[in-house]
């Protein structure tokens, strides 16, 4: 009775051990699973912020690129027919679909088809404006767009999809010595939402412009 009784015994406290010894394997491994996701929760947080933080350093770059292309676009545009006709092009696929563009107290809205009725003068589209109004444009001429830096200002829109955007563009005639021959601003300056960007399926297109004919450069681009 007595072996019977320290083998039960025995087997109980072995079970205890056990038992003991599983609880505290079970307590070790949710220790380590509480600490693996709180160092996921904060990896995932700080892979958050600088994806926020990487994304807004690129719209910046991008929206610089939609300056480029605008000076582009309209630079050398009145060379030749064919020459105009890609301009044309390039320039209008900058804008959004109902994009606005207020120039000499006119206003052009949405942006017409080169070559159709929604492109004649008097139809007060984009297309209109470019081909029939634009200095740059005019068939002969050979001016080009430059920005002096410091007058370019963007302002991101906490929505991440709509930005502020101000520079000036100072036309040099290459035909006549580099002759300062304009001055024009995008957007007015000192005035806000004068002109706006907007992302449309990832790319930033002009959707707002105000524009003015001021004496270059200024340098108060505050808005």
């Amino acid at each position: 009775m007595k072996t019977n009784t320290k083998l039960r015994s025995a087997g109980i406290c072995q079970r205890e051990r056990m038992a003991t010894s599983k609880g505290g394997r079970d307590a070790v491994k949710l220790t380590v699973t509480v600490a693996l996701a709180a160092i996921a929760a904060v990896m995932g947080a700080s892979a958050a912020l600088a994806d926020e933080h990487n994304s807004h350093y690129r719209d910046l770059y991008e929206l610089k690129q939609l300056h480029v292309a605008f000076h582009q676009a309209v630079s050398h545009a009145g060379v030749d027919a064919v020459t105009k006709a890609q301009h044309l092009a390039d320039v209008l696929a900058l804008w959004t679909n109902d994009g606005v563009l207020v120039a000499g107290g006119v206003m052009y809205s949405g942006k017409g088809t080169p070559g159709e009725a929604s492109c004649a003068p008097g139809s007060l589209t984009l297309c209109d404006f470019f081909a029939n109004h634009a200095g740059s444009f005019v068939l002969g001429r050979d001016w080009v767009s430059l920005t002096p830096i410091f007058t370019e200002s963007f302002s991101l829109h906490e929505d991440g999809d709509k930005a502020d955007i101000y520079w000036q563009c100072i036309y040099l005639d290459v035909n006549n010595d580099d002759l300062k021959v304009s001055n024009i601003t995008i957007g007015l300056p000192g005035q806000p939402d004068t002109g706006r960007a907007e992302k449309v399926h990832g790319r930033w297109l002009f959707s707002h412009v105000e524009s003015a004919s001021i004496a270059p450069p200024t340098v108060d681009v505050k808005q």
